[in-house]
């Protein structure tokens, strides 16, 4: 009987349908099997490994960020600072006042005690192995006095890879940064290279004053004696800008002097300095992370950033704790310091290997059994045989002693 002619003799119904299903098979067999096989699923999804992270870069960078952080807050209590929970819920003393002489604009309290995490100099790490930097190569850094714990991640990533940076800082510093007149970034960076935390090499070549176009405008003209006093009194020179454009030039003329005969690998800005980044601008074009080109669909305000990407160097931008946070798994403004080796960047979570192939041998078992019934049940009649007739040979006597019985 040809197809036509079969279909003449059973037209089809609308929405038939025709199932079919082994006869020796019975439905509590392929009800077991396929509750068996969606538990497997499930604790195979649910139930995977934590694997250790194979860099021990990530780790060693953690770790010394967590030496300057500690080496710091024993620094102001003996200077007799106070932390206030409020403010400093962790006791990390690197939370600075609301207002202070030397404050240069608001800032974020809930970001500020989020930055204060070791584990985010190896996020720095990361980063600058993604930018392609190499140990021993050269680094330009633009630093800011809103974020000594950023500042710190920093200067550990770079020691642990070994690199060799030029440093320009900006004194002045935003809400709850190093805004104490008695310990500004400044002398954080002194205190920490006399402790030999960081070497000497970590020292910067020369600071602005911060704030308004980057020269302190607005300001009182104590604030501004302040601000010098502080740079000197660390053997910091001064730069004397005129505008953002003359910062801008004055902190490239000091970047090109110094790798006269080594280019930068890559330019680190950390906050949201006018001069080094663009302000909130810049931050803008350019998020948390490393940057290879200017977006095209923005318009790029003219800072050390974006000039040195114009001359093809990858720029890595250490800003928005939160944001860095919430993309490695650090906590939130934690009430206590983080321990190192905490977030994603040290471990990741991946399926049980032994326990996927289990699961994958029992489907292949029961499928085969479902599908080739009759084959299933003389392989099984087959080896109970076997296993029998092996169990019978293994009591049987030797002959020699059926013999003598």
């Amino acid at each position: 009987m040809n197809r036509q002619s079969f279909l003449k003799m059973n037209p089809a119904q609308p929405f038939q349908v025709m199932y079919w299903r082994p006869k020796q098979i019975s439905r509590r067999w392929l009800w077991a099997g396929m509750l068996a096989s969606l538990a497997g699923l499930f604790a195979v999804e649910w139930w995977p490994q934590q694997v250790a992270a194979p860099s021990p870069q990530l780790t060693a960078a953690a770790e010394k960020a967590d030496e300057a952080l500690r080496h710091t807050k024993d620094l102001r209590i003996a200077q007799g600072h106070r932390a206030l929970p409020k403010l400093d819920p962790s006791g990390s003393h690197l939370i600075g006042p609301s207002m202070s002489m030397v404050t240069s604009k608001l800032g974020s309290l809930e970001s500020k005690q989020t930055s204060i995490n070791p584990n985010l100099a190896a996020v720095v790490v990361r980063w600058l192995e993604q930018a392609g930097v190499e140990p021993g190569d050269s680094i330009a850094i633009g630093a800011s006095g809103s974020w000594p714990a950023l500042n710190i991640a920093v200067y550990a990533a770079a020691e642990t890879l070994q690199l060799k940076p030029t440093i320009v800082l900006s004194v002045a510093s935003s809400q709850y940064g190093a805004n104490s007149p008695d310990m500004m970034w400044v002398d954080m960076e002194r205190q920490l290279r006399d402790a030999g935390i960081f070497p000497e090499s970590f020292a910067a070549q020369s600071a602005s004053l911060g704030g308004l176009f980057d020269r302190a405008a607005g300001m009182t003209e104590p604030t501004r004696e302040m601000l010098e006093l502080a740079a000197t009194r660390n053997g910091i020179p001064v730069l004397d800008v005129a505008d953002i454009e003359d910062s801008v030039g004055q902190r490239m003329e000091i970047y090109q002097n110094a790798s006269s005969d080594q280019p930068y690998a890559a330019y680190i800005n950390v906050g949201g300095g006018s001069a080094s980044i663009g302000g909130t601008t810049g931050n803008a074009c350019f998020s948390a992370g490393v940057h290879r080109s200017t977006p095209s669909d923005q318009e790029v305000p003219d800072c050390v950033a974006s000039r040195m990407l114009a001359q093809g160097v990858p720029i890595v931008n250490v800003v928005d704790a939160k944001q860095i946070a919430e993309s490695y798994g650090l906590a939130i403004a934690p009430a206590e310091m983080p321990r190192v080796g905490q977030g994603s960047l040290f471990s990741h979570m991946t399926y049980r290997r032994p326990l996927a192939a289990a699961l994958i041998c029992m489907t292949w078992v029961w499928m085969s059994a479902t599908v080739f019934p009759r084959w299933y049940l003389r392989m099984t009649l087959h080896l109970r045989r076997v296993f029998r007739r092996s169990k019978r040979t293994a009591n049987a006597l030797p002959k020699q002693v059926e013999w003598m019985v």
